[in-house]
Protein backbone atom coordinates (compact mmCIF):
# COMPACT_ATOMS: atom_id res chain seq x y z
CA UNK A 1 0.00 0.00 0.00
CA UNK A 2 1.38 3.39 -0.95
CA UNK A 3 1.67 6.24 1.54
CA UNK A 4 -1.19 8.04 -0.18
CA UNK A 5 -3.42 4.96 0.14
CA UNK A 6 -2.45 4.61 3.76
CA UNK A 7 -3.31 8.24 4.40
CA UNK A 8 -6.64 7.82 2.63
CA UNK A 9 -7.48 4.78 4.75
CA UNK A 10 -6.44 6.67 7.83
CA UNK A 11 -8.79 9.57 6.93
CA UNK A 12 -11.79 7.28 6.46
CA UNK A 13 -11.36 5.50 9.77
CA UNK A 14 -10.83 8.44 12.04
CA UNK A 15 -12.87 11.35 13.31
CA UNK A 16 -11.61 14.89 12.82
CA UNK A 17 -9.48 16.30 15.56
CA UNK A 18 -11.09 19.08 17.60
CA UNK A 19 -7.87 20.90 18.37
CA UNK A 20 -5.75 22.36 15.56
CA UNK A 21 -2.06 23.08 15.87
CA UNK A 22 -1.17 26.77 15.42
CA UNK A 23 2.27 26.30 13.87
CA UNK A 24 1.57 23.30 11.59
CA UNK A 25 -1.20 20.96 10.47
CA UNK A 26 -1.25 17.25 9.69
CA UNK A 27 -3.38 15.63 7.06
CA UNK A 28 -5.39 13.95 9.82
CA UNK A 29 -6.15 17.27 11.54
CA UNK A 30 -7.71 19.09 8.55
CA UNK A 31 -11.48 19.11 9.33
CA UNK A 32 -12.59 20.73 6.09
CA UNK A 33 -11.25 18.10 3.66
CA UNK A 34 -13.73 15.50 4.91
CA UNK A 35 -11.42 12.50 4.68
CA UNK A 36 -10.28 12.91 1.07
CA UNK A 37 -6.69 12.03 0.24
CA UNK A 38 -4.59 14.67 -1.51
CA UNK A 39 -2.06 14.01 -4.26
CA UNK A 40 1.57 14.79 -3.59
CA UNK A 41 3.94 17.01 -5.61
CA UNK A 42 1.12 19.19 -6.91
CA UNK A 43 2.58 22.27 -8.65
CA UNK A 44 1.27 25.73 -7.87
CA UNK A 45 -1.64 26.97 -9.94
CA UNK A 46 -1.11 29.89 -12.29
CA UNK A 47 -4.75 30.88 -12.35
CA UNK A 48 -5.59 34.58 -12.29
CA UNK A 49 -7.24 34.11 -8.90
CA UNK A 50 -4.73 31.82 -7.17
CA UNK A 51 -1.18 32.93 -6.48
CA UNK A 52 -0.13 29.47 -5.35
CA UNK A 53 0.99 30.85 -2.00
CA UNK A 54 -0.17 28.06 0.26
CA UNK A 55 -3.40 27.26 -1.59
CA UNK A 56 -2.41 23.62 -1.93
CA UNK A 57 -0.32 21.73 0.65
CA UNK A 58 1.64 18.53 0.48
CA UNK A 59 0.02 15.66 2.38
CA UNK A 60 1.71 12.33 3.09
CA UNK A 61 1.01 9.56 5.48
CA UNK A 62 2.50 9.79 8.97
CA UNK A 63 3.77 6.28 8.39
CA UNK A 64 6.00 7.49 5.59
CA UNK A 65 8.39 8.87 8.20
CA UNK A 66 8.10 6.05 10.70
CA UNK A 67 11.56 4.69 9.75
CA UNK A 68 14.80 6.42 8.91
CA UNK A 69 16.42 4.36 6.17
CA UNK A 70 19.73 6.14 6.62
CA UNK A 71 20.21 5.34 10.30
CA UNK A 72 18.49 1.93 10.07
CA UNK A 73 16.78 2.56 13.39
CA UNK A 74 13.14 3.03 14.28
CA UNK A 75 11.92 6.49 15.17
CA UNK A 76 8.84 7.71 16.93
CA UNK A 77 6.02 8.72 14.53
CA UNK A 78 5.56 12.48 14.32
CA UNK A 79 3.17 14.68 12.32
CA UNK A 80 4.31 16.13 8.97
CA UNK A 81 4.82 19.87 8.70
CA UNK A 82 2.33 21.04 6.09
CA UNK A 83 3.63 24.62 5.95
CA UNK A 84 3.88 27.63 8.16
CA UNK A 85 0.48 29.27 8.48
CA UNK A 86 0.26 32.84 7.21
CA UNK A 87 -0.46 35.40 9.91
CA UNK A 88 -2.77 37.82 8.12
CA UNK A 89 -2.66 40.26 11.01
CA UNK A 90 1.13 40.38 10.76
CA UNK A 91 0.95 40.79 6.98
CA UNK A 92 -1.11 43.95 7.38
CA UNK A 93 0.74 45.03 10.50
CA UNK A 94 -2.37 45.26 12.71
CA UNK A 95 -3.44 43.63 15.94
CA UNK A 96 -6.23 41.06 16.29
CA UNK A 97 -8.40 43.70 17.93
CA UNK A 98 -7.99 46.15 15.03
CA UNK A 99 -11.15 47.73 13.66
CA UNK A 100 -12.29 47.48 10.06
CA UNK A 101 -11.15 51.03 9.50
CA UNK A 102 -7.64 50.21 10.76
CA UNK A 103 -7.50 47.11 8.57
CA UNK A 104 -8.60 49.04 5.51
CA UNK A 105 -6.11 51.82 6.20
CA UNK A 106 -3.27 49.32 6.53
CA UNK A 107 -4.28 47.67 3.28
CA UNK A 108 -4.41 50.99 1.41
CA UNK A 109 -0.95 51.92 2.61
CA UNK A 110 0.69 48.58 1.81
CA UNK A 111 -1.14 48.07 -1.50
CA UNK A 112 0.16 51.40 -2.75
CA UNK A 113 3.67 50.49 -1.65
CA UNK A 114 3.84 47.02 -3.22
CA UNK A 115 1.68 47.42 -6.32
CA UNK A 116 3.69 45.93 -9.25
CA UNK A 117 3.17 49.03 -11.35
CA UNK A 118 4.86 51.12 -8.65
CA UNK A 119 7.30 48.70 -7.04
CA UNK A 120 9.55 46.96 -9.58
CA UNK A 121 11.54 44.98 -7.02
CA UNK A 122 11.56 41.20 -7.18
CA UNK A 123 8.85 39.72 -5.01
CA UNK A 124 6.72 42.87 -4.96
CA UNK A 125 3.91 41.19 -6.89
CA UNK A 126 3.83 38.21 -4.50
CA UNK A 127 3.80 40.58 -1.54
CA UNK A 128 0.96 42.54 -3.16
CA UNK A 129 -1.08 39.36 -3.59
CA UNK A 130 -0.39 38.33 0.01
CA UNK A 131 -1.58 41.73 1.25
CA UNK A 132 -4.71 41.44 -0.87
CA UNK A 133 -5.44 37.94 0.45
CA UNK A 134 -5.03 39.13 4.04
CA UNK A 135 -7.36 42.07 3.51
CA UNK A 136 -9.95 39.92 1.76
CA UNK A 137 -10.16 37.64 4.80
CA UNK A 138 -9.91 40.20 7.59
CA UNK A 139 -12.36 42.64 6.00
CA UNK A 140 -15.07 39.97 5.75
CA UNK A 141 -16.75 39.13 9.06
CA UNK A 142 -17.50 35.50 8.16
CA UNK A 143 -14.04 34.77 6.80
CA UNK A 144 -12.40 36.58 9.69
CA UNK A 145 -14.38 34.46 12.17
CA UNK A 146 -13.25 31.23 10.46
CA UNK A 147 -9.67 32.47 10.34
CA UNK A 148 -9.66 33.42 14.03
CA UNK A 149 -10.95 29.95 14.96
CA UNK A 150 -9.10 27.67 12.55
CA UNK A 151 -6.39 29.82 10.98
CA UNK A 152 -5.47 29.89 7.31
CA UNK A 153 -6.24 26.19 6.89
CA UNK A 154 -9.86 26.83 7.77
CA UNK A 155 -10.13 29.46 5.03
CA UNK A 156 -8.45 27.23 2.43
CA UNK A 157 -10.52 24.25 3.44
CA UNK A 158 -13.76 26.20 3.12
CA UNK A 159 -12.69 27.38 -0.33
CA UNK A 160 -11.99 23.84 -1.52
CA UNK A 161 -15.24 22.51 -0.07
CA UNK A 162 -17.40 25.07 -1.87
CA UNK A 163 -16.27 24.06 -5.34
CA UNK A 164 -16.76 27.52 -6.81
CA UNK A 165 -14.45 28.87 -4.15
CA UNK A 166 -14.89 31.71 -1.69
CA UNK A 167 -11.22 32.69 -1.61
CA UNK A 168 -11.20 33.95 -5.18
CA UNK A 169 -11.01 37.74 -5.32
CA UNK A 170 -8.54 39.00 -7.90
CA UNK A 171 -5.96 41.20 -6.12
CA UNK A 172 -5.96 43.80 -8.89
CA UNK A 173 -9.75 43.85 -8.94
CA UNK A 174 -9.72 44.36 -5.17
CA UNK A 175 -7.23 47.19 -5.52
CA UNK A 176 -9.37 48.86 -8.17
CA UNK A 177 -12.48 48.60 -6.01
CA UNK A 178 -10.67 50.49 -3.24
CA UNK A 179 -8.74 53.09 -5.23
CA UNK A 180 -10.84 53.33 -8.41
CA UNK A 181 -9.74 53.05 -12.03
CA UNK A 182 -7.60 56.20 -11.93
CA UNK A 183 -4.79 54.25 -10.27
CA UNK A 184 -5.10 51.12 -12.32
CA UNK A 185 -4.07 52.11 -15.82
CA UNK A 186 -0.94 50.04 -16.22
CA UNK A 187 -1.65 46.35 -15.58
CA UNK A 188 -0.98 45.13 -19.10
CA UNK A 189 2.13 43.33 -17.95
CA UNK A 190 0.49 41.44 -15.08
CA UNK A 191 -0.43 38.32 -16.98
CA UNK A 192 -3.80 39.55 -18.14
CA UNK A 193 -5.00 40.45 -14.64
CA UNK A 194 -5.34 44.18 -15.19
CA UNK A 195 -8.40 46.31 -15.89
CA UNK A 196 -8.58 45.00 -19.45
CA UNK A 197 -9.70 41.67 -17.99
CA UNK A 198 -11.60 42.89 -14.92
CA UNK A 199 -13.79 45.92 -15.58
CA UNK A 200 -16.19 45.57 -12.70
CA UNK A 201 -15.57 49.09 -11.42
CA UNK A 202 -17.16 50.68 -14.50
CA UNK A 203 -20.11 48.26 -14.63
CA UNK A 204 -23.39 50.08 -14.96
CA UNK A 205 -21.75 53.49 -14.53
CA UNK A 206 -22.05 56.41 -16.98
CA UNK A 207 -19.18 56.55 -19.45
CA UNK A 208 -17.59 59.38 -21.42
CA UNK A 209 -18.88 59.81 -24.97
CA UNK A 210 -16.79 59.49 -28.11
CA UNK A 211 -14.97 62.46 -29.69
CA UNK A 212 -15.88 63.55 -33.22
CA UNK A 213 -13.77 64.96 -36.06
CA UNK A 214 -14.81 67.60 -38.61
CA UNK A 215 -12.59 68.87 -41.46
CA UNK A 216 -12.88 72.51 -42.60
CA UNK A 217 -11.14 74.32 -45.50
CA UNK A 218 -10.36 78.03 -45.04
CA UNK A 219 -9.47 80.78 -47.47
CA UNK A 220 -5.98 82.20 -47.07
CA UNK A 221 -7.28 85.52 -45.72
CA UNK A 222 -9.65 83.73 -43.30
CA UNK A 223 -6.72 81.91 -41.75
CA UNK A 224 -4.80 85.19 -41.43
CA UNK A 225 -7.49 87.35 -39.85
CA UNK A 226 -9.83 84.72 -38.35
CA UNK A 227 -13.47 83.99 -39.09
CA UNK A 228 -16.56 82.16 -37.83
CA UNK A 229 -17.79 78.94 -39.43
CA UNK A 230 -21.14 77.16 -39.11
CA UNK A 231 -20.82 73.38 -39.14
CA UNK A 232 -23.68 70.93 -39.60
CA UNK A 233 -22.65 67.89 -37.61
CA UNK A 234 -24.47 64.67 -36.70
CA UNK A 235 -23.84 63.32 -33.23
CA UNK A 236 -25.48 61.20 -30.53
CA UNK A 237 -27.37 62.90 -27.73
CA UNK A 238 -28.75 61.42 -24.53
CA UNK A 239 -32.37 60.36 -24.88
CA UNK A 240 -34.48 62.92 -23.03
CA UNK A 241 -37.27 60.41 -22.38
CA UNK A 242 -35.27 57.77 -20.51
CA UNK A 243 -32.26 59.93 -19.51
CA UNK A 244 -29.92 57.48 -21.18
CA UNK A 245 -31.03 54.35 -19.31
CA UNK A 246 -32.75 52.78 -22.32
CA UNK A 247 -35.60 51.56 -20.10
CA UNK A 248 -39.23 52.56 -20.37
CA UNK A 249 -39.30 53.34 -16.65
CA UNK A 250 -37.28 52.69 -13.53
CA UNK A 251 -39.42 49.62 -12.85
CA UNK A 252 -38.24 48.15 -16.15
CA UNK A 253 -34.70 47.69 -14.83
CA UNK A 254 -33.98 44.55 -12.82
CA UNK A 255 -30.82 43.17 -11.29
CA UNK A 256 -29.39 40.37 -13.39
CA UNK A 257 -30.01 37.04 -11.69
CA UNK A 258 -27.22 35.28 -13.58
CA UNK A 259 -24.37 37.37 -12.19
CA UNK A 260 -26.15 38.90 -9.22
CA UNK A 261 -25.55 42.40 -10.53
CA UNK A 262 -21.77 41.96 -10.85
CA UNK A 263 -21.71 41.98 -14.64
CA UNK A 264 -19.29 39.03 -14.62
CA UNK A 265 -19.47 35.32 -14.05
CA UNK A 266 -16.70 33.07 -12.82
CA UNK A 267 -16.22 29.43 -13.69
CA UNK A 268 -13.91 27.35 -11.51
CA UNK A 269 -12.69 23.92 -12.52
CA UNK A 270 -10.26 21.41 -11.12
CA UNK A 271 -7.37 20.25 -13.28
CA UNK A 272 -4.31 18.11 -12.78
CA UNK A 273 -2.46 21.30 -11.89
CA UNK A 274 -4.98 22.54 -9.36
CA UNK A 275 -8.01 24.79 -9.40
CA UNK A 276 -8.43 27.10 -12.37
CA UNK A 277 -10.83 30.05 -12.38
CA UNK A 278 -11.91 32.05 -15.40
CA UNK A 279 -13.89 35.29 -15.37
CA UNK A 280 -16.02 36.36 -18.32
CA UNK A 281 -18.71 38.92 -19.08
CA UNK A 282 -22.15 37.85 -18.05
CA UNK A 283 -23.97 36.56 -21.16
CA UNK A 284 -27.36 37.62 -19.83
CA UNK A 285 -26.77 41.32 -19.10
CA UNK A 286 -23.66 41.82 -21.31
CA UNK A 287 -21.72 43.10 -18.31
CA UNK A 288 -24.27 45.73 -17.26
CA UNK A 289 -25.37 43.97 -14.09
CA UNK A 290 -28.97 44.86 -14.93
CA UNK A 291 -31.50 43.69 -17.49
CA UNK A 292 -34.23 45.79 -19.09
CA UNK A 293 -37.65 44.21 -19.31
CA UNK A 294 -39.27 47.04 -21.28
CA UNK A 295 -37.30 49.34 -23.59
CA UNK A 296 -37.73 53.07 -24.15
CA UNK A 297 -39.90 53.74 -27.20
CA UNK A 298 -37.96 56.82 -28.30
CA UNK A 299 -34.44 55.39 -28.40
CA UNK A 300 -35.29 51.68 -28.59
CA UNK A 301 -33.22 50.88 -25.53
CA UNK A 302 -30.04 52.54 -26.81
CA UNK A 303 -30.23 55.46 -24.41
CA UNK A 304 -29.02 57.81 -27.16
CA UNK A 305 -30.48 59.23 -30.36
CA UNK A 306 -28.77 60.67 -33.46
CA UNK A 307 -29.31 64.39 -33.99
CA UNK A 308 -28.17 66.87 -36.67
CA UNK A 309 -26.99 70.11 -35.17
CA UNK A 310 -25.65 73.43 -36.47
CA UNK A 311 -22.52 74.28 -34.52
CA UNK A 312 -20.80 77.66 -34.76
CA UNK A 313 -17.03 77.61 -34.47
CA UNK A 314 -14.86 80.70 -34.06
CA UNK A 315 -11.56 80.47 -35.92
CA UNK A 316 -8.92 82.72 -34.29
CA UNK A 317 -6.45 84.78 -36.38
CA UNK A 318 -3.16 83.15 -37.28
CA UNK A 319 -4.24 79.51 -37.74
CA UNK A 320 -2.56 77.38 -40.39
CA UNK A 321 -3.03 74.06 -42.16
CA UNK A 322 -2.95 71.32 -39.54
CA UNK A 323 -4.30 73.50 -36.74
CA UNK A 324 -6.97 71.84 -34.61
CA UNK A 325 -9.83 73.51 -32.78
CA UNK A 326 -11.54 71.79 -29.85
CA UNK A 327 -15.23 72.41 -29.18
CA UNK A 328 -16.05 70.96 -25.77
CA UNK A 329 -19.20 68.92 -25.26
CA UNK A 330 -20.16 68.68 -28.94
CA UNK A 331 -19.13 65.03 -29.42
CA UNK A 332 -21.29 61.96 -28.91
CA UNK A 333 -23.16 61.62 -25.63
CA UNK A 334 -21.90 58.95 -23.24
CA UNK A 335 -23.60 55.69 -22.37
CA UNK A 336 -26.11 55.60 -19.52
CA UNK A 337 -26.35 59.39 -19.43
CA UNK A 338 -22.60 59.92 -19.38
CA UNK A 339 -21.00 63.24 -20.38
CA UNK A 340 -20.50 63.92 -24.10
CA UNK A 341 -17.17 63.88 -25.87
CA UNK A 342 -15.62 66.80 -27.74
CA UNK A 343 -15.68 67.96 -31.35
CA UNK A 344 -12.27 68.41 -32.99
CA UNK A 345 -12.14 70.67 -36.05
CA UNK A 346 -9.13 70.05 -38.33
CA UNK A 347 -8.24 73.05 -40.53
CA UNK A 348 -6.84 73.14 -44.05
CA UNK A 349 -5.85 76.50 -45.60
CA UNK A 350 -6.01 77.19 -49.34
CA UNK A 351 -2.86 78.46 -51.03
CA UNK A 352 -2.66 81.67 -53.07
CA UNK A 353 -0.23 82.34 -55.96
CA UNK A 354 2.98 84.28 -55.26
CA UNK A 355 2.46 84.26 -51.51
CA UNK A 356 4.04 81.70 -49.21
CA UNK A 357 3.80 81.54 -45.46
CA UNK A 358 6.50 80.60 -42.99
CA UNK A 359 5.35 81.04 -39.41
CA UNK A 360 4.11 84.60 -39.07
CA UNK A 361 6.04 85.94 -42.10
CA UNK A 362 4.88 86.05 -45.72
CA UNK A 363 7.14 85.77 -48.78
CA UNK A 364 6.53 87.05 -52.31
CA UNK A 365 8.54 88.16 -55.35
CA UNK A 366 8.35 91.43 -57.31
CA UNK A 367 9.58 91.94 -60.89
CA UNK A 368 10.97 95.37 -61.98
CA UNK A 369 12.68 96.57 -65.19
CA UNK A 370 16.34 97.53 -65.25
CA UNK A 371 15.64 101.27 -65.37
CA UNK A 372 13.61 101.07 -62.14
CA UNK A 373 16.43 99.08 -60.58
CA UNK A 374 18.92 101.82 -61.58
CA UNK A 375 16.86 104.91 -60.86
CA UNK A 376 14.50 103.60 -58.17
CA UNK A 377 10.70 103.63 -58.21
CA UNK A 378 7.51 103.11 -56.22
CA UNK A 379 5.43 100.04 -57.10
CA UNK A 380 2.11 98.63 -55.93
CA UNK A 381 2.27 95.06 -54.62
CA UNK A 382 -0.42 92.66 -53.39
CA UNK A 383 -0.55 91.94 -49.66
CA UNK A 384 -3.13 90.38 -47.33
CA UNK A 385 -4.25 93.95 -46.58
CA UNK A 386 -4.77 94.72 -50.29
CA UNK A 387 -2.59 96.71 -52.71
CA UNK A 388 0.27 98.49 -50.94
CA UNK A 389 3.06 100.81 -52.17
CA UNK A 390 6.55 99.30 -52.14
CA UNK A 391 9.55 101.63 -52.37
CA UNK A 392 12.26 100.44 -54.81
CA UNK A 393 15.54 102.15 -53.86
CA UNK A 394 17.89 103.35 -56.64
CA UNK A 395 20.59 100.81 -57.41
CA UNK A 396 18.51 97.81 -56.37
CA UNK A 397 20.18 94.54 -57.37
CA UNK A 398 18.54 91.28 -58.50
CA UNK A 399 17.87 89.08 -55.44
CA UNK A 400 17.60 91.97 -53.00
CA UNK A 401 14.88 91.52 -50.37
CA UNK A 402 12.56 94.42 -49.55
CA UNK A 403 10.49 94.29 -46.36
CA UNK A 404 7.03 95.61 -45.58
CA UNK A 405 7.03 95.66 -41.80
CA UNK A 406 4.01 94.32 -39.88
CA UNK A 407 2.17 93.25 -43.02
CA UNK A 408 2.46 89.52 -42.29
CA UNK A 409 0.42 87.07 -40.19
CA UNK A 410 -0.84 87.81 -36.65
CA UNK A 411 0.63 85.50 -34.03
CA UNK A 412 -1.83 82.86 -32.85
CA UNK A 413 -3.44 83.88 -29.55
CA UNK A 414 -1.47 87.17 -29.72
CA UNK A 415 -3.09 89.14 -32.56
CA UNK A 416 -1.25 92.35 -31.64
CA UNK A 417 2.04 90.71 -32.67
CA UNK A 418 2.31 90.54 -36.44
CA UNK A 419 4.99 89.32 -38.84
CA UNK A 420 6.46 90.96 -41.97
CA UNK A 421 5.90 90.60 -45.71
CA UNK A 422 9.20 90.11 -47.56
CA UNK A 423 9.61 90.69 -51.33
CA UNK A 424 12.48 89.26 -53.39
CA UNK A 425 13.41 91.53 -56.33
CA UNK A 426 13.64 90.13 -59.85
CA UNK A 427 15.02 92.49 -62.54
CA UNK A 428 13.35 92.12 -65.94
CA UNK A 429 15.55 92.66 -69.04
CA UNK A 430 13.65 93.54 -72.29
CA UNK A 431 14.19 91.18 -75.21
CA UNK A 432 12.93 93.57 -77.96
CA UNK A 433 13.78 97.24 -78.46
CA UNK A 434 12.73 99.84 -81.03
CA UNK A 435 15.37 101.59 -83.13
CA UNK A 436 15.15 104.72 -81.01
CA UNK A 437 15.44 102.73 -77.79
CA UNK A 438 18.42 100.81 -79.14
CA UNK A 439 20.20 104.06 -80.12
CA UNK A 440 19.63 105.49 -76.67
CA UNK A 441 20.92 102.33 -75.00
CA UNK A 442 23.97 102.37 -77.27
CA UNK A 443 24.62 106.02 -76.41
CA UNK A 444 24.33 105.11 -72.77
CA UNK A 445 26.79 102.27 -73.26
CA UNK A 446 29.27 104.69 -74.95
CA UNK A 447 28.98 107.04 -72.03
CA UNK A 448 29.75 104.19 -69.62
CA UNK A 449 32.76 103.17 -71.72
CA UNK A 450 34.06 106.76 -71.90
CA UNK A 451 33.57 107.12 -68.20
CA UNK A 452 35.50 103.92 -67.54
CA UNK A 453 38.37 105.04 -69.87
CA UNK A 454 38.69 108.49 -68.31
CA UNK A 455 38.65 107.06 -64.83
CA UNK A 456 41.46 104.69 -65.83
CA UNK A 457 43.48 107.57 -67.43
CA UNK A 458 43.03 109.73 -64.36
CA UNK A 459 44.34 106.98 -62.16
CA UNK A 460 47.38 106.58 -64.48
CA UNK A 461 48.26 110.32 -64.39
CA UNK A 462 47.91 110.42 -60.63
CA UNK A 463 50.30 107.52 -60.19
CA UNK A 464 52.86 109.14 -62.60
CA UNK A 465 52.79 112.43 -60.71
CA UNK A 466 53.28 110.54 -57.47
CA UNK A 467 56.39 108.83 -58.86
CA UNK A 468 57.81 112.18 -60.05
CA UNK A 469 57.35 113.71 -56.64
CA UNK A 470 59.25 110.85 -55.08
CA UNK A 471 62.30 111.50 -57.38
CA UNK A 472 62.96 114.96 -55.96
CA UNK A 473 64.29 115.38 -52.45
CA UNK A 474 65.03 119.11 -52.35
CA UNK A 475 62.41 121.56 -51.21
CA UNK A 476 62.74 123.54 -54.47
CA UNK A 477 62.07 120.47 -56.48
CA UNK A 478 59.03 119.73 -54.39
CA UNK A 479 57.74 123.27 -54.85
CA UNK A 480 58.21 123.01 -58.61
CA UNK A 481 56.24 119.84 -58.72
CA UNK A 482 53.57 121.35 -56.52
CA UNK A 483 53.32 124.50 -58.68
CA UNK A 484 53.63 122.69 -61.99
CA UNK A 485 52.55 119.16 -62.63
CA UNK A 486 50.37 118.88 -59.61
CA UNK A 487 48.65 122.11 -60.44
CA UNK A 488 47.96 120.87 -63.98
CA UNK A 489 46.56 117.64 -62.55
CA UNK A 490 44.24 119.57 -60.30
CA UNK A 491 43.09 121.56 -63.27
CA UNK A 492 42.60 118.32 -65.21
CA UNK A 493 40.55 116.80 -62.41
CA UNK A 494 38.38 119.89 -62.30
CA UNK A 495 37.76 119.63 -66.05
CA UNK A 496 37.05 115.91 -65.78
CA UNK A 497 34.65 116.55 -62.95
CA UNK A 498 32.70 118.97 -65.12
CA UNK A 499 32.58 116.47 -67.99
CA UNK A 500 31.53 113.76 -65.58
CA UNK A 501 28.63 115.82 -64.32
CA UNK A 502 27.56 116.59 -67.88
CA UNK A 503 27.69 112.90 -68.86
CA UNK A 504 25.79 111.94 -65.73
CA UNK A 505 23.02 114.38 -66.54
CA UNK A 506 22.78 113.06 -70.07
CA UNK A 507 22.73 109.43 -68.87
CA UNK A 508 20.02 110.22 -66.38
CA UNK A 509 17.91 111.81 -69.07
CA UNK A 510 18.41 108.84 -71.37
CA UNK A 511 17.44 106.37 -68.64
CA UNK A 512 14.32 108.31 -67.74
CA UNK A 513 13.31 108.39 -71.38
CA UNK A 514 13.92 104.65 -71.71
CA UNK A 515 11.88 103.91 -68.60
CA UNK A 516 8.94 105.91 -69.91
CA UNK A 517 9.09 104.38 -73.37
CA UNK A 518 9.70 100.74 -72.46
Amino acid sequence: MTPASSASSSFRGRAHSAALCDSYRTAEQMPSFQGRAQRVSMPDSRSSFFSGNGVRRLFTSPKAHAFDTRSKRKQQPRPDVIGMATDYYAVLGVSKSASKQDIKGAYRRLARQYHPDVNKEAGAEDKFKEISAAYEVLSDDDKKSIYDRFGEAGIKGAAAGNGAGTYTTNPFDLFESIFGTSMGGGFSGMGGMGPSSFQTSSRGMPTQGEDLRFDVTLEFEEAIFGTEKSLEASHLETCALCNGSGAKSSNSQKTCTTCGGQGQVMQTSRTAFGMFSQVSICPTCAGEGEVITSYCKKCGGEGRIKVKKLIKVRVPPGVNSGSTLRVRGEGDAGLRGGPPGDLYVYLNVKEVPNMQRDGINLYSSVAINFTDAILGAVMQVKTVDGLTDLQIPAGTQPGDVLVLSKRGVPKLNKPTVRGDHLFTVKVSIPTRLSDTQRELVEDLAELYKANATRVSSSKTRSSRVQRMSNDFDSSSGKKEIENGAVGDNTEGEGLWGSLKKLAGSAATGVLKWLRDSL
